[in-house]
Parts: C-alpha cells; structure tokens; sequence
C-alpha cells in the first residue's frame, strides 16, 4: 500500500505531503484546489511536473494504481469500449481453487513483508554495530596514532567508515610486518619528514694500531726476568740481593777515574771491580732495557693515535649523522675514559719492568675496551646504512613503513576487531538467512502468480462484466440503453439504446458519467487484460458524482461504502482507497461510518486548501473534520454548485434551522420580496418545506432566469434577513458582522 504521497514543486504545490496513509483515504478540497494533480500523479502522468515528486511504500509489493478522474471518463466513454474480465462461468471448484492459491498468495506476501521488516532489523543492527566500531577504532586508533604516524593514514582520516572498511581489509590481507612502536616512530620521522639525503659512515681506521698493540703486550719480555751475566762472580751476591737494577742505575753515579763507591762512599772500587761489574751488565741486558724502553714508547704513541682516530672519526659536531644513528654519545664517552685508564695502567706496569727489568709483569691490553667502542661504532653505522638504503628506497620503504604502521595498529588492537569481525559474522549469517528464506518465498509467490493467471484464464470472461453493469443501470433507473457485448470484437462491448440503436452522441452528461463509474467500477473487481484479473489494486476516486443529479449522487456514495467495507474486511483486490471530492454531500455519504463511531482505525481525512495560487494539504488524522450534516450543508452552500444542488442545500437548511426554532414562514414573508423572480423563488423554497418533498417541482420555471443562482442565493439570505436571523446566516456563510 500507498505510506505517503509526496507533492514537490508542482503547480499548485510548493511541497505538501499526504503522510500515514491508511487503507481507505478521504480528501476534500474545492474545485480547482489540485485534487486532480493529485489523482493525475497517482495515475502515472508522464508530465515533467511531476519529476521531483514520489510516493513511498509500506512494502516493496506494489499493487496497480487505478484512477477514476476526468481523463478516465474521456479515454474510456466510446461506442466501443475494452471489455473487462471477470470471474465468469467456471465451475464452483475452479472459482474456489483460484480463491486458495490467492489466499496462498496472500499469505506468502504477508511471510514475505514479515521477513522484510526482520532483514530491515537486521540491517539496522548491522549498521549500529559498524558505526559503534568504527566510532571506537577512530577514536582508539587513529586519533590515538595520527600525531606520529599521519601520512600513513591519509585518505582516511576525514571519514570514520573509510577507515573502518581499509582497517577490515587490511586485517585480511595481512600485508605488513609488526613492529615496535619507537622503531616506527623514528622511520616515521625520516621516511615522510620530505626529501632525505645520504649521512657518512663513521670510519674507525685502527687495526693496523690495534693489531701491533696486539703485539706488543704477547711480547716475551714482560714475562722475563732481565739480569746481568751469571759467569762474573759477584753474579751470585748481585742475585743474592735480588738488586741487579739497584747495582745497574749506581753505575750511572760511578766516576770512571775514581775509586769511590756510590753507595757507601769508601774506596773500594778497583779496576778489577770494575771490570766485573761492567762484565755483568753486558751487551744482552743493556739490549734488554732498551728493547722495553722502545716498546713503552711505541705503546703509548699508538694509544695516542688511536684515541686521535677515534676523535676525529666520531662526528660530535654532525648533529644529522649522531641523529640518524642515534650515537650515545655519553656511553661512548665512558667507554673512551675506560679506555684511557687501561693504557694508562699498562704504562704503569711497563715502567716498573723498566725500573725494575728483573721484575715479570702482565701488560693487560686495551683489547677489549677497543672492541667496546667498536660495537657502539659498529651499531652506529648499522643504523646509517639502514637510513641510506631508505634513502635509495624511499618510496618503496614508505609504502613499507605504511603498511608496517597498519600492521602493527591492528596487532595492538587485535583483539577488538576480532571481536567486532566475529561479531559481523555472526550478523551477516543471520542476515544471509533471512535473505535467503525471504528470496525463496518470493520465488514461490511469482510461481503463485503466474499461476493464478493461468487459472484466471481458464475462468474469466467479459459477460459477467455486462451483466452486473446493466443491472446496475436498471436497478438505479437507467432503462433506456444497455451495455451489449460488441459483434465484431471479442471481449469488447457497446452501449446501445432499447430498439438497437447506437447510444453514442445521445447520452446526458449524467448518464454518461454514472455509466463511466460503474464501468470503471467493474474494473476494480478484474482488468481488461486477463493476465492481471488477480492483481491486487489502489482505487482513487476524484470527484466521481460530477454532472450527477442528487439521487444519483447518494447511489454513488453507497457504491463507494461498500467498497470501503469490503477493503476493512479483507474482501476483494482492491487493498486502498483514495477518495477526492470536493461535494460536501458525497464526502458525508462516502465517509459515513457507522451511525455509532466517530472514528476508525482504517480511515484518515485531509483537506485541501489554496491560498494565493498555493495548495496546502492538511491532515486531520481518524477525525472527519466536516463533522455534522448541518455544517455540511453550509460548506456546500459557500461553495456554490449546479441549480438543482443549490436549491435543495437551501431547503435543507431552511428545514432543519427554522424547524429548530420554531419558526414559521407564509405568504406573508414571501409578500415582503419585492420582483416576481424573487417571490417566485421563495414560494419555491416554501413549497419544499410545507409540502415535506425531496422532489424537484417540474412546473416551476425558474431555470428561464439566466441569474438563478445569484437570486436564489439573495433570497435565501432575505429570508434570514425578514425573519431577523441574519446574524447566524453571517456565522454560518462566515462574515464578519
């Protein structure tokens, strides 16, 4: 069914919206408010007016529009006109079988709208729990990351979805490598920081210094003893004593010509003592002491020039190259004082041997504190060469880093999008389900469909159609022509007068408008197609008792409540109803309930009004906001109308206000009007009252006076006047007194 009817931009609507339509629709409008537009959409006009309005649906089965307007009468009122099927002559069992797999149909419709609106629940739970996650990774991951890491979410980073649905992909394609937050950071700051350039490598030339250094502490002489000749006999007392180097550095202080001791000062010195002496520290010792003097010097000129290399290797004032390394310079530093304390502790132990060359020592070696500063450098260069192969591969080691980024957000938050993708899973199944079960109850309702109109087939027949037409016509006092099925064209008919005579050019407006409705009736019970004899329909009715005479009228208003009653019980195709009229009896008639209810769950009014070429729609809900006969009566007045309508609104008026009070009208008061035409009309309107007739008086002639309706309207306002009452005359008509 029709939810709403949705009016935009076309005259004479801005925008109005006929909203919360229920099974049957009342709206009442005067002419030329744009009750047609309306009835023109629903039926489907191709104008271009109409492109920016819509109708919205209850479910997505949408029955077929019929119309009954203006342009229904004019296409459908000709000598020949389209038959139209009907349930027919089939057998009892053939008619009941069709009515169950109609049932059938019916029921499998409302399963499938009842799996509709599940998919739809489902839907919206779907979309919930997307937006529910995707609000909590924006939060918990972008927003938490994009200070260090923003180009790797770019294109992402203005829209929560977009970067939920590249977080979901990425977590199934697992491109990427997971990696510490600190390592990330710092390829961050050097990979999308702009243009990168080449840093040196921190150059340590000192192996060659290293290795001799080497050499010099495996030398054999620190582990020896260095004394003097053993074969001179004061050998022994100098070994004795253990002071060879005492003896030796005495030597230094021993004048060649004299013959005092210096160490005891007495003359004891001889040239025999001599001679022994300068026997025991022969050419091997002195080759000695100077081989440990040579190597001492050597040692501490080396350490020299490798602390040198090592200061000038080490970039202290290149702030880019100590960056990208990441150079600590203060360990470094210690390392180097560590450095400093071993060679300073080895030339300690090599002065004692050289002081002392009969002492054994151990020289240490600055080995390892060289090789502590070598890792640090070696680190060091290890970091610079992975920023110069960045720098070779800068684009491709982006498009790495951002991946590697993703990777290692979506490990950190692993366990939330594992919950949310299990989640969705699970929604998506059931989701699927429903579908699934839903698409399979469609197949069978089109199999139910199809058929039904191949039993339709079976079934139908243009009769039927004729038959319930012309006893409608003679039921309601139309016997001077019939409807008769056409002889040169199966399933079409004509209209013929009672001695065969073609009716076509002969008909009164009135005939042929109630001939066109109960046509277009008939056509609401079956289709001119017999393919469609089933299909579920949407009645609109726009002013359907135009040109017809009153009696008439109250015929077409019990056509259309039946109809009402059979669409609140279920019965029939037809599933809605629209109603348009802008005759305030026809609306009272049509819209009448049940003499007990005011209102009904099934029903809705609305009005149309028109202000300064603008429509507007107003809904006034279940109430029928033209509430009582009496207002009716007025509101038809003020709107004008044909002769006969206004005469017998005025009668009624006159009946039912007079009759109320008690008041009495004679010739009296008709003396009071002054020209025949309007005494005339007065007596007219009095007869109706005394007389107690709804009958039209044939013998008035009043229909002579081209002004009629304006005199009816003065005399009827002259007898409010006579009788004093003009003040609710002006209530009524709605003048300000």
């Amino acid at each position: 069914m029709i939810k709403s009817i949705n009016l935009k931009n076309c005259t004479p609507y801005n925008c109005a919206e006929i909203t919360d339509c229920k099974s049957i629709n009342f709206i009442f409008g005067s002419n030329g408010s744009g009750k047609s537009t309306v009835s023109s959409f629903l039926a489907g006009a191709s104008d271009v007016r109409y492109s920016e309005s819509s109708i919205d649906w209850y479910s997505e089965n949408h029955e077929t529009i019929c119309v009954y307007n203006k342009n229904f009468r004019k296409e459908n009122f000709k000598q020949t006109i389209p038959g139209v099927f009907t349930l027919g002559n089939g057998t009892i069992e053939d008619i009941e079988n069709l009515e169950k797999l109609k049932a059938d149909h019916g029921d499998l419709l409302k399963e499938i709208a009842g799996l509709s609106g599940s998919l739809d629940k489902k839907e919206e739970e779907i979309a919930n729990r997307n937006q529910k996650f995707a609000e909590d990774v924006w939060r918990g991951i972008l927003k938490k990351y994009e200070a260090d890491f923003q180009k790797a979410f770019d294109g992402f980073r203005g829209n929560k979805e977009k970067f939920r649905f590249e977080l979901e992909r990425r977590f199934t394609e697992k491109a990427g490598n997971v990696c510490v937050f600190d390592d990330l950071k710092k390829r961050a700051k050097a990979l999308y920081s702009g243009k990168m350039s080449k840093c040196p490598s921190i150059a340590l030339e000192i192996d060659d210094f290293c290795k001799r250094i080497i050499e010099i502490k495996n030398d054999p002489i620190w582990s020896v003893s260095i004394i003097g000749n053993d074969d001179v006999d004061i050998a022994a007392l100098i070994k004795k004593f253990d002071n060879s180097s005492w003896v030796n550095q005495g030597l230094k202080y021993l004048d060649e010509n004299s013959s005092v001791c210096p160490f005891c000062q007495q003359e004891t010195i001889t040239n025999d003592f001599r001679k022994k002496i300068e026997e025991f520290f022969n050419e091997e010792y002195s080759n000695n002491v100077a081989k440990i003097n040579n190597l001492k010097q050597e040692y501490i000129e080396l350490c020299n020039k490798i602390k040198a290399v090592i200061g000038d290797s080490v970039p202290y004032g290149e702030p880019t190259t100590s960056e990208v390394s990441g150079l600590d310079f203060e360990d470094f530093q210690n390392k180097l004082l560590l450095l400093q304390s071993a060679i300073e502790k080895d030339s300690s132990e090599i002065s004692k041997k050289i002081n002392n060359p009969e002492t054994k020592i151990e020289i240490v070696g600055i080995g390892d504190e060289i090789d502590r500063l070598k890792a640090i450098i070696c680190e060091a260069n290890e970091r610079i060469d992975k920023h110069n192969l960045l720098v070779d591969n800068q684009k491709a080691e982006e498009e790495q880093l951002t991946n590697d980024i993703w990777a290692s957000c979506i490990h950190w938050n692993e366990s939330i999008i594992k919950r949310f993708l299990e989640d969705s899973c699970d929604l998506k199944k059931g989701f699927e389900g429903i579908k699934k079960a839903r698409d399979e109850k469609r197949k069978k309702a089109l199999e139910l469909e199809n058929l039904i109109v191949e039993k339709g087939k079976s079934i139908t027949s243009v009769q039927p159609t004729v038959d319930e037409i012309n006893r409608s016509l003679k039921a309601y006092g139309f016997d001077s022509f019939s409807i008769q099925k056409a002889g040169t064209e199966d399933n079409y008919y004509c209209i013929k007068r009672k001695d065969g005579s073609p009716a076509e050019g002969t008909l009164s407006e009135g005939e042929e408008t109630f001939l066109t409705f109960l046509y277009f009736m008939q056509m609401t019970k079956g289709s001119s197609d017999p393919e469609h004899v089933s299909d579920e329909k949407i009645i609109v009715l726009d002013d359907p008792i135009s040109s017809l005479d009153s009696n008439i009228l109250y015929v077409v208003g019990a056509l259309v409540k039946n109809l009402t009653k059979d669409i609140k019980k279920g019965i029939g195709n037809v599933k809605q109803l629209f109603v348009l009229t802008h005759n305030v009896f026809f609306h009272k008639e049509a819209s009448f309930i049940d003499g007990r209810s005011k209102e009904c769950d099934d029903v809705n009014y609305w009005i149309i009004r028109k202000d300064e070429g603008i429509s507007t729609i107003k809904s006034y809900g279940r109430k029928n906001p033209i509430s009582t006969s009496y207002q009716l009566l007025w509101a038809e007045l003020k709107e004008g109308g044909s002769l006969i309508t206004i005469q017998n609104t005025m009668r009624r008026i006159i009946e039912n206000y007079f009759g109320i009070i008690g008041g009495r009208l004679d010739e009296k008061l008709i003396d009071g009007f002054e020209t025949i035409e309007e005494k005339t009309i007065a007596r007219s309107l009095l007869y109706w009252i005394n007389d107690g007739s709804h009958s039209i008086p044939d013998d008035l002639y009043i229909d002579s006076f081209t002004d009629a309706v304006p005199k009816y309207k003065s005399v009827f306002k002259e007898l409010f006047v006579r009788s004093n009452h003009l003040a609710h005359y002006n209530m009524m008509m709605g003048i300000d007194d």
